[in-house]
C-alpha cells in the first residue's frame, strides 16, 4: 500500500498539524498514476513533434528564446551557444544544458536537417561522426527560413501559456509559415511510442499543399504522390522503393524506405570508383573504416584500397584490381556495409484534439499531415488578419480624433491653454468635442509642430488608407475562400523563396545482382592439415609431415593442397558429412583450432575421414580392377555368400553404377558399406552437416569407422576384431543418394566388429594391425583373394584377436613434389 499525506491547511507543511490525514491507496494504483503522468509528460513535452509547426518542445523553446529574448535574427550578429542554452534552461526548459545543446546542434547541421533552422559558426560536428565543440566555443543565429516560422508571433496568432515557473509566457506552438514537420522530419523515442519522419523537398510539399487547396482538399494519397515523389534526404542517395511501396508508406504512415549511396566511375581510370553520396544518418568515417577492414581481410578481393578525398562533398575513392568486376565489389559493399540501409518510417506526431488542452499523439498518413498544416494556417491567418484589423481600427479611431480637433483647432488650443494640465484638459476636450479617452489622450500627447497644415494633411491621408485596409480586412474575415487564397499565395511565395532541387533520386527497385560466395575469396593456394583429434588449420608450406606442429599426443591425419575457394568435407563416426570452404579455415603455423567450433558436433563424435574437393586431390576414375581366381563368378564357401536382395540395406534401390566417380566409400563397425558421390557433399553445409550413413540401431555402439575417396577401381580390404580379413571390389557397394544404411560388407558374429578398412589399388596397399598379444602384422590386400561382399572373410589367426588398426602416417595429396613443380 502507498500513503498520501494531506496537511491541515495551515501552511506548515507535512506533519505540521495534528489533524493530518493519511490517504491509503493501493500501490498498483499509485504506481500506475505516477507512471502515466510521467509517460504523458515525455510524450507531449519532450519526444514527439507537433504536426502544426513540426517542432519538439525543446526545439520550439530554443527558437523562441533566440527570437524573442535574445533578439538574434538571420541578418544580425552571432551569439554564443552557451548564452542560448542558458536562456532556454533558465526560462523555458529546465531539463539540463546538454539536451538543449544537442537539440540546438542538430538544428544547425546541414546533414541532419534538410533545411537547417540555425546557422552555426564554429564546430557543430560533421558527417564524419566528429562531435561538436563545447557550447562556450560555438556561436549561432537563426536562418531566414526559421524566421518564417517565428515572425507571425507578434501578430497574436497563437496561444501562450506560463512557463514551468510561471515567471514568463511561452507559445504553445509557433505560427509556422513553412510545413516544417515534412520538410525537416523528426526522430524521437517516447514511452511506448516513437517517431521517425523522413525529410522532404520544400517545393514538392508546397506543390502538394496548393494542389490540395485547388481540389478543395479532396485529393487521395495516390494523387498527392504526383507532387511528393518520396523523401528527400539532405545527404542525397538513391531510393529503391517501388511506387506501390511508397504509396503504402504514405497511406499508412509507416514502412521502410530503402536507401543506397550513389557512385560513379572515373572516365580516365576504369580501375577507380567514386562514392558520391551516402545514406542519411550514416557517419562517413566509420563507413570508410568498415570498407577498409573488409578489404584488409580479403573479403572484397576486387578492391585494393579505399581513400576518403571528401571536402564539402562526399568523395570516397575505391581502387579496383585491373580487370576486377566492379559490380561484384559494390554488391558486396551494399550488402555488408551501411552504404545501403533502411529508413524505418513512423509518422507519429502530436495533433490538436477538440476539447483537449494538450495535443494527443497519433500516427498520421501524408494527407492528414498536409490537412492539419492547412487547417493550422487558416487559424493563424485568421488570427493575424483579426489582429491587424484591431490595430487598424484602433489607429483609425485615433486619427478620427485628430480630424475632429483639426476642424476646431483654435478652440481646442484655447481649452488646453486655459486648463491646469493634462488631467484637467482631457475631460474638457471630451465634453466639448465628443472625444473618447483614447482620442483625447492622443491629442494631448501630440507635439505642437504636428499641428501644421502639412502634418494634418498626412494624418487625413493616412486615415483614408487605414479605412480602405480595414474594409479589405473585414472582407477577408467574412470570406473563407478569400482567406484560402491568401494562404495559397503565401505557400507559393515560400516555395519560390526557399525551394531547391531534389537531392535524393528515386530510381525504384533495382534487380539484385547475385554473386557467388567464391567471387569474394582470394583464391590462394595452401595446405589444409587435419589431425586425428580433429584439429584443423592451413599452412603455406612445410618441409615434411613430421615438422608440422600439432598438440601433444596428437598426429597429422590428412594433408591436402587446396585453393581457398575449394571445400573440405569432414566425415564423422555418426555418419554425418560436414563441409566447409577452405578459406574459412584459419591460416596458422600453430596448432589450429578444433573443427567442432565450426559445426554442431555431439559428444564423443570424431572425424574418421576427410575429403578435399580440389581437383588435384580427387582420385582419377579408372577401370575396375580384375578379380583373381573365380571369385567374381562364384563363392568359395557358404560363409562368403553376399546378400541376394539387391537392395542397399534400407529399402533404397541401387542407383549405383549410373553415378560417375569419384565416390566416397563408408564402412561401419556393424559391417555395412555404401558408396556416395563426392559431388553430393561438396557444397558448403550447415552447422548440422548432411547425413550420409544411417547407423544400425540394433548393433551395439555402431559407428562409421572410416570414409575414403574412391575412383571406382579399388578393392575394399577390411579386418574384424576376430582376426578375419575380407577383400571385395568396391563396385559391389551400392551408390546411394541421401542417408542410407548401406549393404552388408561382411557377416559378423554376435561379438565381432569391423576395426578398419582401406581401399587397395596397388600391390603394397593394405592394413597394419596390432594383435592382442602385442605383435604387429601387415595385411596386404594382395595376399588374399578378391571375393564378393557379404561373406565372413578369411581367418588370419588361430588364437587371439586384433586389438587395433595402426593408422598410417599422413601422405600429402597431391605429393609435395608435384605441387612444387
Amino acid at each position: 500500500m502507498a500513503r498520501r499525506r494531506q496537511g491541515n491547511g495551515d501552511g506548515r507543511g507535512e506533519g505540521a498539524g495534528r489533524d493530518e490525514v493519511i490517504d491509503v491507496v493501493p500501490l498498483a494504483e499509485a504506481t500506475r498514476e505516477r507512471y502515466l503522468n510521467y509517460a504523458l509528460s515525455v510524450i507531449t513535452s519532450r519526444a514527439l513533434p507537433d504536426v502544426r509547426d513540426g517542432l519538439k518542445p525543446v526545439q520550439r523553446r530554443i527558437l523562441y528564446a533566440m527570437w524573442a529574448d535574445l533578439r538574434v535574427t538571420a541578418d544580425g550578429r552571432y551569439i554564443k551557444s552557451a548564452a542560448v542554452v542558458g536562456e532556454v534552461m533558465k526560462t523555458y526548459h529546465p531539463h539540463g544544458d546538454q539536451s538543449i545543446y544537442d537539440a540546438q546542434v542538430r538544428m544547425a547541421q546541414s546533414f541532419s536537417l534538410r533545411y537547417p533552422l540555425i546557422e552555426g559558426y564554429g564546430n557543430f560536428g560533421s558527417i564524419d561522426g566528429d562531435p561538436p565543440a563545447a557550447m562556450r566555443y560555438t556561436e549561432c543565429r537563426l536562418t531566414p527560413i526559421a524566421q518564417e516560422i517565428l515572425t507571425e508571433l507578434r501578430d497574436g496568432t497563437v496561444e501562450f501559456r506560463p512557463n514551468y515557473a510561471s515567471t514568463a509566457d511561452e507559445p504553445v506552438v509557433l505560427p509556422a509559415q513553412v510545413p516544417n514537420l515534412l520538410i525537416n522530419g523528426a526522430a524521437g523515442i517516447a514511452v511506448g511510442m516513437a517517431t521517425n519522419i523522413p525529410p522532404h523537398n520544400l517545393k514538392e510539399v508546397c506543390g502538394a499543399l496548393v494542389a490540395l487547396l485547388d481540389s478543395d482538399r479532396d485529393l487521395p494519397v495516390e494523387k498527392l504522390l504526383k507532387y511528393i515523389q518520396a523523401p528527400d534526404f539532405p545527404t542525397g542517395g538513391v531510393i529503391l522503393n517501388s511506387a506501390d511501396e511508397l504509396r503504402q508508406i504514405y497511406a499508412t504512415g509507416q514502412g521502410t524506405v530503402k536507401l543506397r549511396g550513389t557512385y560513379e566511375t572515373d572516365p580516365g581510370n576504369p580501375n577507380r570508383i567514386f562514392i558520391t553520396s551516402i545514406p542519411y544518418g550514416v557517419e562517413k568515417d566509420p563507413l570508410v573504416l568498415r570498407i577498409g577492414d573488409l578489404i584488409g581481410r580479403g573479403q572484397v578481393p576486387q578492391l585494393t584500397n579505399v581513400k576518403d578525398l571528401s571536402t564539402d562533398d562526399i568523395r570516397i575513392v575505391l581502387d579496383l584490381k585491373p580487370g576486377a568486376n566492379a559490380d561484384a565489389a559494390l554488391a558486396y559493399l551494399f550488402k555488408n556495409t551501411p552504404l545501403q540501409n533502411n529508413f524505418n518510417v513512423n509518422m507519429t506526431c502530436l495533433q490538436p484534439a477538440a476539447g483537449a488542452e494538450i495535443a494527443v499523439p497519433a500516427r498520421l498518413d501524408l494527407k492528414s499531415m498536409l490537412v492539419h498544416f492547412l487547417d493550422f494556417r487558416m487559424d493563424v491567418v485568421t488570427r493575424r488578419l483579426r489582429h491587424e484589423l484591431d490595430a487598424i481600427l484602433r489607429r483609425i479611431h485615433i486619427l478620427e480624433g485628430f480630424a475632429i480637433v483639426f476642424d476646431n483647432l483654435d478652440e481646442a488650443i484655447k481649452i488646453i491653454r486655459a486648463s491646469d494640465g493634462k488631467a484637467d484638459a482631457a475631460p474638457k476636450l471630451i465634453d466639448r468635442f465628443g472625444l473618447t479617452d483614447l482620442q483625447a489622450d492622443a491629442v494631448l500627447e501630440t507635439k505642437l509642430y504636428r499641428l501644421g497644415k502639412l502634418e494634418i494633411r498626412d494624418i487625413l491621408g493616412e486615415l483614408g488608407e487605414r479605412r480602405a485596409r480595414a474594409a479589405e480586412l473585414e472582407a477577408l474575415l467574412a470570406d473563407e475562400a478569400a482567406r484560402w487564397g491568401v494562404i495559397r499565395e503565401e505557400i507559393r511565395a515560400i516555395s519560390k523563396k526557399y525551394g531547391d532541387p531534389r537531392r535524393t533520386a528515386v530510381e525504384g527497385p533495382v534487380e539484385a545482382v547475385e554473386f557467388r560466395e567464391e567471387d569474394y575469396i582470394v583464391d590462394e593456394d595452401a595446405w589444409v592439415i587435419v589431425t586425428r583429434d580433429g584439429w584443423v588449420k592451413r599452412q603455406k608450406s612445410f618441409t615434411d609431415v613430421a615438422s608440422i606442429r600439432v598438440r601433444d599426443e596428437d598426429r597429422v591425419g590428412w594433408v591436402f593442397r587446396s585453393t581457398a575457394r575449394q571445400t573440405i568435407t569432414f566425415f564423422t563416426t555418426r555418419g554425418i558429412a560436414y563441409t566447409i570452404r577452405a578459406n574459412d579455415i584459419g591460416m596458422t603455423t600453430g596448432h589450429g583450432e578444433p573443427i567442432h567450433r565450426q559445426f554442431a558436433f555431439e559428444d564423443r563424435e570424431a572425424i574418421v575421414g576427410v575429403a578435399c574437393h580440389d581437383p588435384r586431390c580427387l582420385p582419377t576414375p579408372k577401370a575396375p580392377a580384375p578379380r583373381n581366381g573365380k571369385a567374381h563368378q562364384g563363392y568359395l564357401d557358404a560363409d562368403m555368400r553376399p546378400d541376394r536382395n539387391g537392395s542397399n540395406g534400407d529399402g533404397k534401390h541401387d542407383e549405383g553404377r549410373s553415378s560417375p566417380p569419384p565416390y566416397g566409400v563408408a564402412l561401419t563397425a556393424g559391417g555395412k558399406t555404401l558408396r556416395f558421390s563426392l559431388s553430393y557433399v561438396a557444397p558448403v553445409s550447415t552447422k548440422k552437416g548432411r547425413g550420409i550413413v544411417r547407423l544400425d540401431a540394433g548393433y551395439p555402439d555402431d559407428a562409421v569407422i572410416g570414409v575414403e575417396a574412391s575412383d571406382g577401381s579399388e578393392n575394399v580390404c577390411l579386418v574384424t576384431r576376430s582376426a578375419r580379413v575380407l577383400v571385395f571390389p568396391v563396385d559391389e557397394a551400392n551408390v546411394v543418394s541421401g542417408v542410407a544404411k548401406g549393404v552388408t560388407a561382411v557377416r559378423l558374429d554376435a561379438k565381432d566388429r569391423v576395426l578398419g578398412f582401406t581401399l587397395a589399388g596397388a600391390k603394397g596397399d593394405g592394413l597394419e594391425v596390432r594383435t592382442s598379444r602385442g605383435a604387429t602384422q601387415s595385411l596386404r590386400a594382395s595376399k588374399y583373394p578378391v571375393t564378393g561382399r557379404g561373406g565372413k572373410g578369411y581367418a588370419i589367426m588361430q588364437r587371439g584377436s586384433i586389438a587395433e588398426v595402426i593408422l598410417p602416417e599422413a601422405t600429402p595429396v597431391p605429393p609435395v613434389d608435384q605441387v612444387e613443380q
